[in-house]
């Protein structure tokens, strides 16, 4: 692939898109879309804000429709159900047409200040910019689980960056491989990462959630977290195969010491307690071994069966529905 956008030239931006997914944002898509629009008229002259209603069950799909009334750069983009934060991120990515897409979650603690420095750094040649995090987010257990999963990826030789979350713009490149791919599973700093190019970071402190709570759970954490292990690592299958593998060993040499024992001395098999401590250990191992493995199936499951990533109800435009194209409706 020939480079284009030199970090010695300037690229032209004819239309930048943002892309944020919201859930149950009622109280604050209000302010999202009046942040988005200031930010963004100082970015590029040219503009599309792409919401995404993720199954939203309380009034933030009728506020959105209101607010694109008055606001003619905003794209509203209703999905069937709630699909999950990946889900909705890649519907939104989807459908945005700019030359330049800024991704970002629309809780408004990314701030969308950043955007024009963002864009500043892409124009210089970047192909992806990182809003990078100047200190962990969250409490300890949660900051000491981060630093752990992030030095299980590095272990792996997946150097995605720390410190980072979707927040962040990349080029029109960039964001057509990540359309191109047909992961379901999809742990999106990741996909991002392995798609490479020029990487920029632009720093900035996260701000507390104002609205409401957060609607990612401990769970929904630690099953992005098996995601993104599972998705770009194989260190679990290669740890469980030599657990299995020593385990096996021990079991073998006392099998054979117990063999040696019985026919070259006059002693009776001592120590069953180990031999049974021992057999029940092997048990516990290939347990653990046939867990791993059955991760992975279930991944390999999900891939096969090929189901849309996500269905698209409607599109809403200046507070009307429009027309949406067959290639729109569902990720392929």
């Amino acid at each position: 692939m020939v480079e284009s956008g030199t970090p010695n030239s300037k690229r032209a931006l004819t239309l930048l898109s943002v892309v944020a997914p919201v859930l149950n944002e009622a109280d604050g898509v209000d302010e999202l879309v009046t942040r988005l629009k200031e930010s963004c008229s100082k970015a590029a002259a040219s503009y599309e804000l792409i919401v995404v209603n993720d199954g939203s069950r309380d009034s933030t799909l009728p506020r959105l429709i209101a607010l694109s009334e008055a606001t003619p750069e905003l794209r509203v983009v209703d999905l069937f159900r709630n699909y999950g934060p990946m889900a909705a991120l890649a519907a939104g990515i989807a459908m945005a047409r700019g030359d330049a897409v800024v991704v970002m979650d629309g809780d408004l603690q990314d701030p969308p200040e950043l955007i024009p420095e963002l864009v500043d750094s892409w124009r210089s040649g970047a192909d992806v910019v990182y809003g990078l995090r100047t200190k962990g987010h969250g409490g300890v257990a949660r900051r000491v689980g981060t630093s752990f999963f992030y030095w299980l990826l590095k272990a792996s030789r997946t150097s995605i960056p720390q410190n980072v979350g979707t927040f962040g713009v990349m080029d029109r490149r960039v964001v057509d491989v990540l359309n191109a791919m047909p992961e379901r599973s999809r742990f999106f700093a990741g996909l991002r990462w392995w798609v490479g190019g020029r990487q920029a970071f632009v720093t900035y402190t996260r701000s507390e959630r104002v609205h409401g709570r957060s609607r990612v759970s401990v769970l929904s954490l630690l099953a992005l977290a098996e995601t993104a292990l599972t998705s770009f690592s194989k260190v679990p299958l290669r740890l469980a195969s030599i657990l299995s593998l020593v385990c096996g060993l021990a079991l073998f040499v006392v099998g054979v010491t117990a063999i040696l024992i019985r026919v070259f001395t006059p002693l009776g098999i001592p120590g069953w307690a180990t031999y049974t401590t021992l057999i029940g250990m092997m048990g516990f191992v290939q347990s653990v071994v046939l867990a791993v493995i059955a991760e992975y199936v279930g991944i390999i499951f999900d891939e096969v069966k090929a189901r849309p990533l996500f269905v698209v109800r409607s599109e809403f435009r200046s507070g009307e529905p429009v027309l949406l194209a067959r290639s729109d409706v569902a990720a392929q």
